[in-house]
């Protein structure tokens, strides 16, 4: 672990695997060690019957969702927040470290499909999902069936489509009516796929959410930490890196505590006994 630095993303292919490329490399210029790369895309965090990679010593800095995170340290396992978060560019996001939830549906002009104008509409309609624990994709939707008195039979049908992308593929495809999805995964999806904007319409956004976490295996050096979060927050001050960082939608990194998380912790506790059943699609 001396010579090396091993990363893991869960977070791909949602946001290009090329973003944690770019911020592996910095930190390979920053603290002259090697960095290696594990790209893990069946998961948004470490699963529940596997050990995770940090307990077990196979990595030391890890991008994963925030639900996958926040068991980890409540299991007090070998994991910590690195104190350094990036900010995304988005039209709600006030230059925060966060991101919302895109309620999404098919743009359609034809007249053959209801007219959704607000979130009641959307009783009795078929959801897709991307996996139970997502905060984006099912955990903020639960809260906001909640608040309005209705469980997850709200919906008339529900799939789970295994990601983000899937879910958007699923509404084109017009095997879901409506979808909830990270809303940089729509980003970086639009992207590449300019004709969707003639397609998907956003119905609403839940949020803003706390961003997706960095975090470092406990059993890292503490100067070592210090100097990768330092780097991060001096990103902005280095024009060649941030540049690059630019083409993925983030310009800056901000610093953050675990009290960022307290309204994730929350809306856990709120929808702890609400469960979604959804045939696997």
């Amino acid at each position: 672990m001396a010579d090396k630095l091993r990363f893991i993303t869960y977070l791909s292919p949602g946001i290009p695997v090329q973003l944690f490329e770019t911020i592996m490399h910095y930190l390979e210029e920053v603290t002259g060690k090697q960095t290696y790369l594990i790209h893990e895309s069946r998961w948004s965090g470490p699963p529940l019957d596997r050990e995770d990679p940090f307990t077990a010593n196979e990595a030391d800095i890890g991008f994963m969702c925030s639900p996958g995170f926040l068991r980890l340290v409540q299991e007090k396992k070998e994991v910590e927040l690195c104190q350094a978060a990036p900010v995304y560019n988005h039209v709600r996001g006030e230059q925060k470290p966060v991101y919302f939830s895109d309620v999404i549906t098919v743009n359609d002009d034809s007249g053959t499909k209801q007219e959704f104008k607000e979130f009641t509409d959307l009783k009795g309609f078929s959801f897709a999902f991307n996996e139970p624990m997502s905060l984006s994709g099912t955990l903020i939707v639960l809260g906001e069936l909640k608040k309005r008195g209705y469980n997850s039979t709200f919906f008339g049908n529900t799939l789970q489509s295994g990601s983000h992308r899937n879910s958007i593929k699923m509404v084109l495809d017009r095997k879901a009516d409506i979808a909830a999805i990270d809303s940089n995964t729509l980003h970086y999806y639009l992207q590449e796929h300019p004709e969707g904007k003639d397609k998907i319409k956003v119905l609403t956004s839940f949020g803003p959410l706390p961003i997706h976490p960095i975090v470092f295996n406990k059993k890292l050096p503490a100067e070592l930490k210090k100097k990768i979060t330092d780097a991060l927050l001096d990103l902005h001050n280095k024009p060649e890196w941030m540049n690059k960082l630019r083409e993925y939608n983030i310009f800056k990194f901000t610093a953050v505590d675990m009290s960022h998380y307290d309204m994730e912790i929350n809306l856990l506790d709120a929808v702890k006994n609400l469960k979604i059943a959804a045939a696997y699609y």
